[in-house]
């Protein structure tokens, strides 16, 4: 099954002609179901004057889960007057799309969600084009309010083994970094963030006198990538330098700031073959990592 015009094309036009839209490409659904990921959601966007984000479960939210598609808009803040909203999943070989109706969202004074926990079918998603390539799209539309200069769409996708997936810190005069401090590798790039790994020497929290502490820190973004929390899935490391048997902690989830652990590596262990001639290389190694940028 083939599309009829690139996807980046179908983005394009539909932002055209649904001016009052946000419209959510999500490249690798597979993965969703591999990595174990119960849903994904969008960054914040602004339509008629209030802030929302999209709410996507690929397979299925509670007793829908394995079989349908379920998609909720979710506010950001208070709700003051009733909007007419719609959602839907955007077919890709003709001009259609699948939604439940024209539905109103009410006035709240919290942020809330509505939505449909069976937007569309596993099967009919597949079956009649609405997933080509592992690429899906759907979205939001509001009806009845003053329509922008163009609609807005972001991209979303889960990359395995990524470019400069495996990052490694060389701490050279190790017996100088300050034991009681925080310390930070130099950033790097992974994806569309900045990222930058960091050591407590004599350890953190309630591990200090005990353990070497390491994690990950996610930092700022680059070029066009929405802010939004970042799915990782990751090892962190430190080398053995005599006989690459290394120290490894599996770490996943959903990033706003860091992950890692207070309890990496007993700090008794911190000798040789680990740390050799005042050296100690810590790393990690990304097998996934969760891009979004606008499109």
């Amino acid at each position: 099954m083939s599309r009829p015009i690139p996807i980046e094309e179908m983005v394009r036009v539909f932002k055209s002609r649904h001016r009052t839209s946000h419209l959510f490409k999500i490249d690798n659904f597979s993965l969703f179901k591999k990595y174990q990921l119960e849903k994904v959601n969008s960054s914040v966007f602004d339509l008629g004057g209030h802030k929302w984000t999209l709410c996507v479960f690929p397979n299925g939210r509670k007793n829908a889960s394995g079989h349908y598609v379920s998609i909720f808009l979710m506010s950001q803040a208070s709700v003051n007057v009733k909007i007419e909203y719609e959602l839907f999943v955007v077919s890709q070989l003709e001009q259609k799309w699948e939604s439940y109706g024209h539905r109103e969202f009410g006035i709240y004074p919290k942020p809330t969600g509505k939505g449909n926990p069976k937007l569309i079918s596993l099967v009919d998603l597949e079956r009649n084009g609405y997933l080509i390539g592992d690429s899906c799209m759907c979205g939001v539309k509001l009806h009845g309010i003053e329509p922008a200069e163009s609609g807005t769409a972001e991209c979303f996708s889960l990359i395995e083994n990524p470019l400069n997936h495996k990052v490694t810190w060389m701490m050279t005069r190790f017996s100088s970094f300050e034991p009681e401090k925080a310390h930070h590798s130099h950033e790097f790039v992974v994806g569309n963030r900045k990222w930058r790994i960091q050591v407590h020497p004599r350890g953190f929290g309630e591990e200090k006198d005990e353990s070497f502490s390491v994690y990950l820190l996610g930092e700022g973004f680059i070029n066009n990538a929405s802010k939004t929390k970042t799915y990782a899935k990751f090892k962190l490391r430190v080398l053995d330098q005599v006989n690459r048997n290394h120290v490894e902690k599996t770490c996943s989830g959903w990033l706003e700031t860091s992950k890692g652990f207070a309890d990496f590596m007993c700090l008794t262990k911190l000798v040789e073959p680990y740390l050799v001639n005042d050296k100690l290389y810590v790393g990690v190694d990304f097998e996934v990592v969760s891009v979004a940028t606008y499109c």
